[in-house]
């Protein structure tokens, strides 16, 4: 589609900025940065449309409501359209981001707009099927605390409207008499004599509000009027859905996070295991764009000591977290009949092979024995331990042959058996701590074990606390970040 004209605008245009007749503009009903726009198609033709310029038409009978018997001396005249104000409308709906800066939006601008005296917007909450309304100031303050809040159901324009889904148009006092005899008072205490109701719906055709208009004189409601009410309706129903939508997305992201949370309370250790020898702590963040993913830590006791142990599920998101659950379960119930670490990791992959063929995943087993002093570790494709002792910091490779998880039923883990000093730290970790935008895995390992050599205090606590810190004043969090830090007393 061919632009003669576009710009987006956060302000009102000057006179020479301003498209004339013919020329398309793109106004944004989004903040700034945001990814959506509407394009208004020659804007010229919607002023026209929406101006009395040229000759007003004839009267179409079936758009009028309550005309017969008005005294033509006694009804108002449409006098010419404010363009400026219905550039103000759109550009205080172009900022509007929650349903209730959409109504402010309404209240305040759209009676200009409308060139009527008083406006306000209605939202429906489909679920309760009760109807919000957001007020002018202009509205007497008890009129509208009467009508801020109610029933579908309650007899009113603005109900009516939603529930027949067209507008209801009431031209003069006489009108508003016949049709909603109850509401006279309070109409004719807001000075108005003539209403207009107007139903919004969603890009779907659902109902999801009102905009309820007012003038002090009667109005004919003409063609040319009418045309004009829709077009504002159309604005506010665009306006609407967008800003309910964008809600709805914002409770759905609330509801995944608190989901998360959840599970990362209930399958990540709330409290580690200190021995008389061992002393650990952990941390745990999760990508910047998912509130928890497939990283895992566990330390839990079995025969002849304790069972440490970190993972990684490929991806991350609620899918990750719920097969990383899966596999920690799987290790705690191996491990209990067998802590052998490459036996753990052989049981592991068998089943990951089996029940989840198209996922990948990777993991340490170490089991720590107290009595003699030493860690038995096997490794699935897991980045290596960092062994850290003041002047000694250094990697401790796991021996050749430890293929993913997943990759290979068929695959057999081997085990390697270190025995550790006393002031002895290992920090076992996921691959998101050393993997960077821009850099290798090994320039990542290289950068973690020189700032982990300059650290003084190597205590497993502040171990992880500087390692996180460290991690996110380097570069941004686009995975999940798991650590696991042992300390040999």
């Amino acid at each position: 589609m061919e632009f003669i004209a576009w710009g987006i605008y956060d302000s009102l245009p000057s006179e020479e900025e301003r498209p004339v007749a013919g020329e398309r503009l793109w106004v944004s009903l989004l903040p700034a940065d945001a990814l959506t726009s509407v394009l208004f198609d020659r804007v010229g033709e919607l002023c026209r449309e929406m101006s009395t310029e040229f000759a007003d038409p004839p009267t179409d009978p079936a758009i009028e409501v309550g005309n017969a018997g008005l005294d033509p001396m006694d009804v108002a005249d449409e006098g010419p359209v404010n363009e400026d104000a219905v550039w103000r409308l759109a550009i205080a709906l172009s900022g509007a981001v929650t349903p209730f800066e959409v109504g402010l939006a309404i209240a305040e601008r759209g009676a200009a707009a409308a060139g009527a005296t008083f406006s306000n917007l209605a939202i429906l909450d489909p679920l309760t099927d009760r109807v919000r309304v957001v007020h002018g100031s202009v509205l007497d303050p008890g009129i509208a605390a009467r009508w801020a809040e109610f029933h579908i159901d309650e007899r009113a324009p603005l109900c009516d409207a939603m529930r027949a889904g067209r507008p209801v148009l009431l031209a003069s006092e006489g009108e508003i008499a016949r049709e909603y005899p109850e509401l006279l008072p309070e109409t004719l205490a807001a000075s108005l004599s003539a209403t207009a109701s107007l139903p919004l719906r969603g890009a779907s055709g659902e109902i999801i509000g009102a905009i309820g208009l007012g003038w002090r004189m009667p109005q004919r409601f003409g063609t040319k009027q009418v045309l004009r009410l829709e077009r504002i309706s159309q604005m506010g129903s665009q306006a609407l859905d967008r800003a309910l939508a964008e809600r709805e997305r914002g409770r759905r992201t609330a509801q995944e996070t608190a989901d998360a949370d959840v599970l990362q309370k209930a399958f990540l250790p709330g409290t580690l295991p200190q021995t008389e020898r061992l002393e650990l702590a952990a941390a745990y963040l999760p990508a910047r764009d998912a509130p928890m993913g497939g990283d895992w830590y566990d330390a839990f006791p079995v025969d002849g000591g304790l069972c440490l142990v970190i993972g990684d599920v490929g991806g991350h998101g609620l899918p990750s977290a719920a097969l990383m659950v899966q596999l920690r379960n799987a290790v705690r119930a191996f491990a209990d009949e067998d802590p052998t670490p490459s036996r753990v990791l052989s049981r592991l992959n068998r089943m990951l092979c089996r029940l989840e063929p198209e996922e990948i995943a990777t993991a340490i087993v170490a089991t720590w024995d107290e009595s003699a002093g030493t860690i038995v570790r096997s490794n699935a494709g897991h980045p290596t331990v960092l062994r850290c002792r003041a002047g000694e910091t250094d990697f401790l490779f796991p021996p050749a042959g430890h293929a993913l998880l997943g990759a290979d039923p068929d695959w057999v883990y081997g085990h390697e058996t270190k025995l550790l000093r006393s002031g002895t730290t290992l920090l076992f970790y996921t691959d998101g701590l050393v993997e960077m935008r821009g850099r290798t895995l090994d320039e990542g390992m290289r950068q973690l074990r020189d700032f982990v050599e300059s650290l003084s205090d190597l205590s497993p606590q502040a171990l992880c606390d500087e390692v996180v810190e460290w991690r996110l004043a380097t570069a941004s969090r686009e995975d999940d970040i798991c650590l696991l830090a042992v300390r040999i007393r």
